[in-house]
């Protein structure tokens, strides 16, 4: 079994800008956070879960026929899944291209389902996941939030997403890519 999901990789300036926002961050929380790492930090738009293996030449083979525009994405604003008040997952939204995600997002479904991949129950949100709250409690968490929102970002192109494995271990996931896939010129 192979652990998949199909995302968008983020560019360098994205990634190195990740450590500094988070070490900034973690000083305005007593909570204990699970922040993302730079070298895995990338936009979800399909998970997959555990796979068959057998299973991966098609579920490639269903990703290729996409016929997806490139589109500029941009992070911009904050926010917290479920919410601010209880926050089990910090992230940042997106200024631009969310549309174009979720239409993306919307293709890889339809692709995936033709070769037997469940749907996803939950509407899709992009976001960039900044961390995971490990004991998730109350609080005022809009103060972390706000500054987070304040990072500016640059826009850059998306002109391709990507499945990945991820593999589980205590010191974090590490993504192994298993296959590209360019969007339209």
């Amino acid at each position: 079994m192979a652990r998949l999901f199909v995302g968008i990789g983020l560019p360098e300036t994205y990634r190195q800008s990740l450590s500094p926002l988070t070490t900034s961050l973690s000083r305005l929380t007593d909570n204990c956070i699970n922040w993302s790492r730079p070298d895995t930090w990338h936009l979800t738009l399909k998970f997959l879960g555990e796979t068959e293996e057998a299973r991966i030449p098609a579920i490639k083979d269903a990703l290729s026929t996409l016929d997806f525009p490139r589109f500029t994405l941009q992070a911009g604003g904050a926010g917290a899944f479920p919410n601010a008040q209880r926050p089990k997952v910090l992230w940042l939204g997106l200024a631009q291209g969310a549309d174009q995600a979720a239409g993306l997002a919307s293709g890889i479904e339809d692709a995936l389902a033709a070769v037997g991949v469940p749907r996803e129950q939950k509407r899709f949100r992009p976001h960039l996941t900044l961390g995971r709250v490990r004991r998730p409690g109350p609080g005022n968490h809009q103060p972390l939030l706000d500054a987070a929102a304040q990072t500016q970002w640059p826009p850059f192109t998306v002109n391709r997403f990507t499945l990945y494995q991820s593999t589980l271990a205590p010191t974090g996931a590490t993504h192994t890519v298993l296959a590209e896939f360019a969007l339209a010129g």
